[in-house]
């Protein structure tokens, strides 16, 4: 590592410093500022990312954005429902030949068309469509209002060395070359796993770069190609005159105009390692290959904005936790990008960690409950890069479901798909085996199993009670709501005197626990005022069904709560159940105390509250 400058007038001491000022670290550097911990993250680079990126936001990720008054914003931003409800599939946006611009399926997606109401039992929020290159600098300025001047761009780290008592790291302006020193008494790392997982030797495992993805974003009216105006995603796959099927997404990026008639769009597609076709090719033929792919008029418009090429690969850190570092986002993961499960499962990360970090900053958890990151967040990733290298080879899967052959002789597969769009019994007959190819793709485009259905149960951090957790779907399709210790907060609506809330809003400090008792909950809520004081933890509580309590008026509750009239929840801060007791107890206060002390690593950790 490289020697530590002398202290000066810049340096700085922190509670956390967050590396990397993506969307992962700007959400950090956001959720530490509403938890009361003062943070400073360091990017390398000047601005936010100029390259549309990720742009799909499950609800689950909505809900985090909600509870920290950002979701509101980004739906203003991003596109309209109606505008991202569904995926296609294109033989191609021009060509003359029988099987260009033809619809090879259409399907509901990501929350929106015939999977709206599916969506909407789930969450109180729906998912949202807005590209990196302006969400981070919404993020961003969320960031900067609630900690002012604890946002560096090009600035970078250059060393990270830990004791005892903290991390100190060596942080340089790129602008003017000067380094600093800075002391922290965590470090979160959010830098894509380019500088602190590599200083901190944690290796990376799983399914090394078999792919180079290449992303061109561009100014271009597409209008005229493209039949539907609710498709989130385009997906094209023509037949070149070679006879091989080539593919490329098409997706709307806004940011005024959205859906057929959106002013800019991220072309993506991708290539084996060093093939000619990929990284190493220079910008004007990569359009050209586009253009042929997509066949565009060669005298259509198209403004190419950058050009951006990426590693393809299916990763997990070995370990999430390095003493004082955590990784999270990219990271500790990385994948490809089918079923846009990356930048949600990193902000996921990011709110897992942040209340757990603030919480032993004030003195008020068990240093231990850190080690719950990497226990509850590691399987979760793990499943995530499995499932995105599965959509990823299931959707290349379709292409037999054309009778395109790889290697076939061209004349041969013009004919496969020529018979394809045929009018005759054949083709209605090729057509509908295609169709059953294309269902599969519902792993991608309809997995709410997967966005909502994991659970935290088996880290040792949350209580048990007699009630068996559902099994998860293996496709991750279904989700079964449930309010099992382990599980997500399930989502109901709720009347609370004029206004209609879902559970999730009843989150409404950040940091806060909350409980939910039953009609003759009286007892819980004056366990939770009395503890909330001795513990210095803050615990909302209500009892659903008591005079002046929410009312469950549509019965949802009931049926989703596990518990009667006399038992309880707790639902940690971020939204995960922590206990459950199924009735009535001889002493809440007793219950509750015990649940709390679980649930913050206070039994039997001598190192609560240690500060760096």
């Amino acid at each position: 590592m490289n020697a530590a400058p002398r202290s000066g007038p810049s340096d700085r001491h922190v509670p956390v410093l967050v590396v990397g000022g993506g969307g992962s670290g700007l959400t950090a550097s956001l959720i530490l500022s509403d938890l009361g911990i003062a943070s400073l993250l360091v990017e390398r680079h000047p601005t936010t990312s100029i390259q549309p990126k990720a742009h799909i936001l499950n609800a689950r990720t909505m809900e985090i954005f909600g509870h920290h008054d950002v979701a509101d914003d980004i739906y203003r931003e991003g596109a309209p429902p109606e505008n991202c409800g569904a995926m296609v599939w294109l033989s191609s946006l021009g060509g003359e030949e029988p099987y260009d611009r033809k619809v090879l399926y259409r399907t509901s997606a990501y929350g929106g068309g015939e999977e709206a109401e599916r969506y909407a039992r789930a969450s109180a929020y729906r998912h949202a469509n807005l590209g990196q290159r302006w969400l981070e600098p919404l993020i961003r300025r969320h960031a900067e209002k609630r900690g002012p001047g604890e946002l560096l761009f090009h600035h970078e780290l250059t060393s990270l060395d830990e004791d005892e008592s903290g991390v100190s790291a060596t942080v340089r302006d790129r602008t003017s070359g000067d380094s600093f020193q800075v002391r922290a008494a965590y470090v979160i790392a959010a830098d894509g796993g380019k500088t602190v997982g590599r200083m901190r030797d944690i290796p990376m495992t799983g399914t090394p770069t078999f792919l180079e993805w290449i992303n061109l974003h561009v100014r271009a009216d597409f209008s005229p190609f493209i039949p539907y105006d609710d498709a989130v995603v385009n997906r094209v796959s023509s037949l070149a005159e070679d006879g091989t099927l080539e593919h490329c997404g098409v997706v709307p990026m806004g940011p005024r105009n959205w859906g057929r008639h959106s002013e800019e769009w991220t072309l993506m597609f991708s290539r084996p390692p060093g093939d000619p076709g990929a990284a190493d090719v220079d910008d004007a033929t990569t359009v050209k290959m586009v253009r042929r792919t997509l066949k565009l008029p060669d005298d259509h418009p198209m403004e190419v904005e950058s050009i951006s090429k990426w590693p393809v690969e299916g990763l997990v850190a070995e370990r999430f936790r390095s003493g004082r570092v955590f990784l999270v986002g990219d990271a500790a993961h990385r994948h490809p990008p089918s079923g846009a499960l990356g930048l949600n499962t990193g902000i996921q990360d990011v709110h897992n960690l942040a209340w757990k970090l603030a919480r032993v900053l004030n003195g008020q958890a068990g240093e231990s409950l850190l080690d719950s990151y990497e226990a509850e967040r590691k399987p979760v990733a793990q499943r995530v890069v499995e499932r995105a290298l599965f959509s990823l080879f299931n959707q290349i899967a379709f292409t037999a479901g054309t009778g395109v052959v790889p290697g076939a002789r061209p004349e041969w597969n013009r004919a496969q798909m020529t018979a394809l769009f045929s009018d005759t019994p054949d083709g209605d007959t090729r057509r509908a085996v295609l169709r059953e190819y294309f269902d599969t793709n519902r792993i991608t485009t309809a997995h709410l199993g997967l966005e909502m259905g994991y659970d935290y149960a088996g880290a040792g951090f949350v209580g048990a009670d007699r009630a068996t957790y559902p099994k998860p779907d293996p496709l991750g399709l279904v989700y079964e709501p449930t309010s099992s210790p382990g599980a997500r907060l399930p989502h109901a609506w709720l009347r609370c005197g004029t206004e209609r809330v879902s559970t999730h809003h009843l989150l409404a400090q950040p940091g806060a626990f909350l409980l939910l008792a039953g009609a003759r909950g009286e007892g819980w809520l004056t366990a939770a005022a009395r503890l909330s004081a001795s513990y210095g933890v803050p615990v909302a509580a209500h009892a659903v069904g008591a005079a002046g309590g929410p009312v469950d008026e549509e019965g949802e509750w009931a049926g989703l709560c596990g518990h009667d009239r006399d038992g309880a929840i707790l639902v940690r801060p971020d939204g995960f159940v922590a206990m459950r007791w199924l009735s009535r107890v001889h002493e809440p206060a007793q219950a509750l105390a015990e649940a709390l002390r679980r649930s913050l690593a206070l039994d039997g950790d001598s190192g609560a509250g240690r500060r760096g």
